[in-house]
């Protein structure tokens, strides 16, 4: 019997970080333009009700039963975008992400990795989580060399693709606005990074003589930054909870710089042809400030802005490279159903 269902989209979603909301809404757009409507997918995600995307199918992420029978109804399973396999925080984000992985396996669905980050994995436990869940994969795109190198030590075949946000690029071109802002994006990290880049930013702020706003892609973003007002460490004019890419195309259209912590802060920065200062709390944000050229805040030094962004032309040609990976990668997946 055919299934109803082409794809599952499973990631990070649902819990109130925009950059892993873009990259659903960003995967789901890739599937549209190669022919996999809206209603042929469902999204698994921790507060279903709160989804404002595509009209697509909603299963609570949280709940077996219905998890299970999306699954049995579906042709593949795609482990879709963001930093999924990581124990930086805790076991959990390893152990869920292989467990739906097993229960696709036993309903006779294929599963398959698109844009994403591996690691870091400290644990063995969850290394071993990893290596299993993405070896039961069809195919597997990362997004980073540092996570086509563990692939390469398991002898697992994948590629590399961009962020599939940069397939949103249009939604975010260069403004033509009068900026005179800073963006500050501050999310909780131990070892005392916040404080530091708190710091690092008001310096920043009083040596380009600018006005200062502090930009939150999740709630405890916010909660970080207003506890760092509160204690006079940070001083921005206002700080704005992020929620849509329209909100951001205002923002960013009056900055001069950005300075900040999250992956898809600077990556938006990248779209908008903003300056920015990427603070590296995760390899992840690394290896994005390396491929693009983006100074690195060490924790130490005075923080800067370089004089020019990231040129349309590459950001062109990195949307293009992930339109191309996904569609090569899907067809090959949906082939062999």
């Amino acid at each position: 019997m055919k299934r109803p269902i082409d794809v599952i989209l499973c990631g990070y979603y649902g819990f109130g970080n925009l950059g892993d909301e873009l990259i659903a809404e960003s995967l789901i757009r890739l599937l549209e333009k190669n022919g996999v409507p809206a209603e042929r997918v469902v999204l698994l995600s921790a507060e279903p009700r709160g989804w404002s995307g595509k009209s697509v199918g909603l299963v609570d992420r949280w709940k077996p039963v219905p998890v299970m029978s999306a699954l049995r109804s579906s042709r593949t399973l795609l482990l879709g975008g963001g930093g999924l396999f990581q124990d930086t925080t805790s076991l959990r984000s390893p152990l869920y992400y292989w467990g739906v992985t097993r229960m696709a396996r036993l309903a006779g669905c294929r599963t398959w990795a698109f844009g994403q980050s591996i690691g870091p994995l400290q644990n063995r436990i969850a290394a071993s989580l990893a290596l299993n869940a993405l070896s039961a994969c069809e195919a597997r795109v990362v997004r980073d060399r540092g996570s086509m190198d563990m692939l390469e030590n398991w002898e697992l075949e994948g590629e590399i693709a961009p962020d599939t946000v940069f397939v949103l690029a249009d939604e975010l071109s260069e403004s033509a606005e009068e900026k005179d802002n800073l963006l500050v994006n501050i999310r909780p990290w131990q070892g005392g990074l916040p404080e530091a880049a708190a710091e690092a930013a008001e310096w920043l702020r009083k040596e380009r003589r600018l006005e200062m706003t502090g930009v939150a892609l999740s709630e405890e973003d916010v909660l970080v930054m207003e506890d760092l007002r509160k204690r006079g460490v940070f001083r921005p004019s206002e700080i704005v909870r992020l929620s849509s890419l329209a909100q951001a195309r205002s923002l960013w259209g009056k900055a001069r710089g950005a300075f900040g912590m999250r992956l898809h802060f600077c990556l938006i920065s990248v779209l908008a042809r903003i300056p920015c200062h990427a603070v590296p709390y995760d390899p992840k944000v690394s290896f994005f400030a390396e491929e693009w050229g983006m100074p690195v805040w060490d924790g130490s030094s005075k923080p800067l802005l370089p004089d020019h962004a990231g040129d349309g032309s590459k950001v062109n040609d990195q949307r293009r490279k992930v339109e191309e990976s996904f569609a090569r990668t899907l067809k090959k997946v949906l082939s062999g159903v």
